[in-house]
């Protein structure tokens, strides 16, 4: 059995694989936020500053994703 951390997406405890990015999390956890995570939304820390979601997660780290307002309509006037 792999070694698992525990961190925190959107206010829910996750076990994850030790070693593992918030990316990989999300497609063995939750496939709703990976979708949202690939269809632009912004992966951030406890702090509120972007996280790279394909960077190896810290045991008890803490992560939000948030739609931009950016994201979509590009045709602004």
């Amino acid at each position: 059995m792999p070694n698992t951390i525990p961190v925190f997406i959107n206010g829910r405890a996750i076990q994850a694989t030790s070693g593992a990015s918030l990316a990989q999390c999300l497609g063995g956890h939750d496939p709703d936020l990976l979708a949202l995570l690939l269809g632009g939304a912004i992966a951030t820390d406890a702090r509120g500053l972007p996280v790279d979601p394909d960077a190896p997660m810290a045991a008890g780290g803490i992560y939000r994703l948030q739609r931009s307002a950016r994201v979509g309509d590009a045709t602004d006037a």
